[in-house]
């Protein structure tokens, strides 16, 4: 999710960079994209987060855990921004090919 929010906005602009017809339409589409991935966000990670930081406010579960959590999460934005390198220009032919149905 991380990777679609980091290239939502850069491959629009790049696709209405792209030869064609519909080059409003590709550059205005980033919202869409970065609206799926907040909603993916928020049903998938957020729910179990603010569990987890509830538990640990609670003192049912240990700080540790918590920590490893919100370590794992650093992490995978760090390799989402890294994924987001390599999906750039096939997200912007993708947004390309898409932007007629929309």
């Amino acid at each position: 999710m991380t990777a679609i929010y980091t290239v939502g906005v850069l491959a629009a602009l790049y696709a209405a960079f792209l030869p064609g017809h519909y080059n409003i339409g590709a550059s205005q589409s980033s919202g869409l994209i970065n609206g799926m991935a907040t909603i993916l966000l928020t049903i998938l990670i957020d729910p179990q987060v603010a569990l987890l930081t509830d538990k640990a406010l609670s003192k049912k579960a240990k700080l540790s855990s918590i920590n490893k959590v919100f370590g794992a999460l650093m992490f995978s934005r760090f390799c989402g921004t890294l994924l987001a390198q390599v999906i750039l220009i096939p997200a912007a032919y993708w947004i390309k090919t898409i932007v007629p149905y929309l």
